[in-house]
């Protein structure tokens, strides 16, 4: 009886021992997590820094002549609350004594009214800053000597000699020692070199940072009082505290749980130490887990002792009946794990046959489950078929690696745009599915594929130094009363076809009149084949006015298909076919040779003619312009080659040939600019001259500041970048007014005049006097 007592007692004690390693075994793991996480937080903050320093700096340095107004607009789309620690951020410019008066004059021209230049001292080299955004909320003048500080000054030296991002080493930022010492923080610099056009330097774009403050916001975000840290950095012998948030560590710890990771920033080596804080340990030693197995070993060890007591004298004949019973459980507990095995590698057999095994998607044999028990039945439900635009040029130039990248961050587009009761599948290849369910009319459907294209245009895939947008051509179809899978899969497939006709990352509704028209397709494009040499097509021109004076200075060149039994064919229906057989080259450069002929005999006057995506990958299409132009004798400024904004994303050979044409003389224009996908750093770099506003933000012009707001913000655009506007499908007189209060000088639609041959043109005074008249 002795003996069962003391080998439950020892079980007991050995079972709190036990736990107690669990406890730290279990804390350890925790500190990894978490010291991991952090690292990776604080790294992640200093690169996303540099990439939005990288941006302002490039949008800095497209403006000739930049002010003060033009930094704050700039500047205006950083928000500091995505900043943590960031104090301000800074124009620097670095000159010599003899230019400082130059300098200061130069900058309160610009806008700069109480720059006043402070420099450390007299002799050698300064940086001043001349402009400044505050982040955290401290107005702190300009006309700082940043060559003040050793530590700012070496990370301007240091930006400039990567020509990219540079971090300083720690120090207490200049304009902070105005405040009391216990307010003052150990702080850090960023900087990035401006190069104006040309590839000039013009200074820097820097960024001040508390690093106490990252070092807290990174903890709040990560650990949530569950870890304290240091931020160090070591100069030769000598370590110093970038950031300290170590206040709250747990005294009575082991050492063994503290870490020690190291981040990289450039040339720049941070160590990172991470300590458990009293919270942490507490909530280790207090987990339900150890509370439970610490009650069930106190339970058993009191049972074992009962038992022990009462069941002395029927030990022996006990034992077999222990020894019957665990034989029992054994057999049972294998039946379990057997059983357990079993359903586990059934449902993974199940997720093997219904999923797509690189996206985690229902395959085509989980979408076609869900077709089955949906289509026919329920007529609440809506198909999307979706194709990604570009996606063979992206495993061309950048490798299945990059293909695959993208189709999996798609993927988990997709699943953040839809509800949790829809099925999306990857069909095959490029190509995906959305089962939408619950969706009383296509307006709805539409409003969720709206949503997909819009967040796949937000988040492109970063691929090294490369981003890559990521656009997509979605057909949309509802279900129908006796609907088959099939049935609604081809309407789907016919919309989305439809949808890349009409010009890539777009939406097509299927309509029964999508159906005719593509069975109509076969014999148009037969008759497109001869439909220019019989004289078929004719050129149509829209005249181009001067909003101010409503005078025409130009026109846009259309063509038009007079088909001998079908009548006027839509260019919307035609031009598609062209593209698709080819003959759209042939057919640009007639209504090229057409217009240029005939504007060469209204003298003053430019035209305007647009080229096909498809032209742009002919290789002798420079070569057949500038033809052109000897031909009819036009001088090539009085020519503008206008092309659709999606036509130009990720075309490196289309670009080249749009520079090559403004090395000519010739001027080109994005048309319906706004509804592609562009971004300012994009925009910088394109050879353009004109932007043209699409007729669909005209047409939203009411006189209120809604109906104004994107029109607007084009015609900004156009200013800052030293674009020619001109506005697409002036309607109304009240919408011609606005357009001119936004500041838009050239307007073109029906309330001017509509498209007409040359000969009604010939008929205006306009065409053939030298002042014209006011249409």
């Amino acid at each position: 009886m002795a003996f069962v007592a003391v080998v439950a007692m020892t079980g007991t004690a050995t079972s709190w021992v036990a736990q107690g390693t669990d406890d730290h075994r279990n804390a350890a793991h925790l500190m990894d997590r978490y010291s991991s996480d952090l690292s990776r937080a604080i790294s992640t903050e200093i690169q996303r820094y540099g990439e939005m320093l990288t941006d302002v700096a490039v949008a800095v340095g497209a403006q000739p002549d930049l002010t003060a107004a033009d930094f704050t607009w700039i500047t205006n789309t950083v928000s500091n609350r995505r900043l943590p620690g960031a104090t301000s951020l800074d124009l620097v410019v670095a000159t010599g004594d003899t230019g400082m008066a130059d300098l200061q004059t130069d900058w309160r021209r610009r806008g700069a009214r109480n720059l006043t230049l402070q420099p450390s001292a007299p002799g050698g080299q300064h940086a001043f800053t001349v402009l400044r955004r505050s982040f955290d909320g401290r107005q702190r003048p300009t006309g700082t000597d940043l060559y003040s500080a050793p530590e700012a000054a070496q990370a301007l030296r240091d930006s400039q000699a990567v020509g990219g991002f540079a971090v300083s080493r720690a120090y207490v930022l200049v304009l902070d020692h105005a405040l009391p010492v216990a307010q003052q923080q150990i702080s850090f610099r960023l900087a990035v070199p401006v190069y104006r056009p040309g590839n000039v330097f013009g200074g820097w774009l820097t960024m001040g940072v508390h690093g106490t403050d990252l070092l807290n916001a990174a903890l709040q975000a990560q650990a949530h009082g569950a870890i304290a840290a240091d931020l160090l950095e070591t100069n030769g012998a000598v370590v110093q505290t970038v950031a300290s948030a170590s206040a709250g560590r747990a005294r009575a710890s082991s050492r063994s749980l503290d870490r020690i990771t190291h981040i990289t920033m450039g040339a720049r080596t941070w160590t990172l130490k991470a300590y458990p804080t009293d919270a942490l340990l507490r909530d280790v030693r207090q987990g339900i887990a150890g509370t439970t197995y610490r009650v069930a070993m106190t339970i058993t060890a009191l049972l074992t002792l009962i038992v022990g007591l009462l069941a002395s004298a029927r030990n022996r004949a006990m034992g077999k009946v222990d020894a019957a019973t665990a034989a029992l459980r054994d057999d049972i507990e294998r039946r379990e794990q057997v059983e357990t095995r079993l359903r586990e590698r059934e449902l993974e057999l199940q997720r093997m046959v219904l999923r797509d095994p690189l996206t985690g998607l229902a395959n085509r044999a989980g979408l076609d489950a869900g077709l089955a028990e949906l289509v026919g039945r329920d007529t609440q439900i809506a198909l999307l078929l979706i194709d990604l635009d570009g996606f063979k040029l992206v495993n061309d130039v950048h490798g299945h690696a990059a293909g695959d990248l993208m189709l999996t961050e798609f993927a988990r587009i997709l699943h953040c745009c839809v509800r949790t009761g829809d099925v999306v599948a990857r069909f095959g290849g490029d190509e995906f599915v959305v089962l939408l369910t619950d969706v009383p009319d296509e307006a709805g459907a539409v409003a969720i594929a709206e949503r997909i294209l819009a967040c796949a245009a937000a988040t492109p895939v970063r691929m090294g130094e490369n981003t890559l947008a990521i656009r997509a051509s979605i057909g949309v179809a509802t279900g129908r009363v006796g609907d088959t899978p099939q049935e609604l899969l081809r309407r789907a497939d016919t919309a989305m076809y439809q949808a890349k006709h009409l010009g890539k990352h777009g939406i097509q509704v299927h309509h029964a009149s999508l159906t005719n028209r593509h069975a109509a397709q076969s014999p148009l494009t037969d008759d497109l084949t001869g439909a220019l040499e019989r004289g078929e097509l004719h050129v149509l021109y829209q005249p181009l006015v001067n909003l101010a004076d409503r005078r025409p200075i130009g026109v846009e060149a259309l063509v038009r298909w007079q088909h001998p039994r079908l009548g006027i064919i839509s260019p919307a229906e035609f031009i598609p076919i062209a593209e698709r057989t080819g003959s759209i080259a042939e057919i640009g450069l007639f209504v090229l040779e057409t217009a240029c002929r005939q504007i060469v005999s209204w003298d003053g006057r430019y035209v305007s003619v647009n080229l096909s995506p498809r032209q742009l990958q002919e290789p002798t299409l420079v070569h057949d312009v500038l033809d052109v132009l000897a031909r009819t004798g036009l001088e090539p400024h009085r020519l503008v080659l206008e092309i659709t904004e999606s036509a130009l994303v990720d075309d490196s050979t289309g670009i080249a040939m749009l520079r090559e044409f403004r090395e000519h003389g010739i001027r080109v224009a994005i048309d319906d600019f706004g509804t592609g996908y562009s971004s300012l750093h994009y925009l910088t770099r394109l050879p353009v001259d004109i932007l043209k506003i699409d007729r669909s933000f005209v047409a939203e012009l009411n006189g209120t500041p809604e109906g104004s707001g994107i029109a607007e913000a084009i015609l900004r655009l156009s200013q800052v970048l030293h674009l020619t506007t001109i506005a697409e499908g002036v309607e109304t007189a009240s919408q011609a007014a606005e357009l001119q209060l936004m500041g838009c000088g050239i307007g073109q639609g029906y309330l001017f005049a509509k498209p007409m041959p040359a000969a009604e043109l010939n008929d205006m005074a306009w065409a053939r006097t030298g002042g014209g008249v006011v249409l």
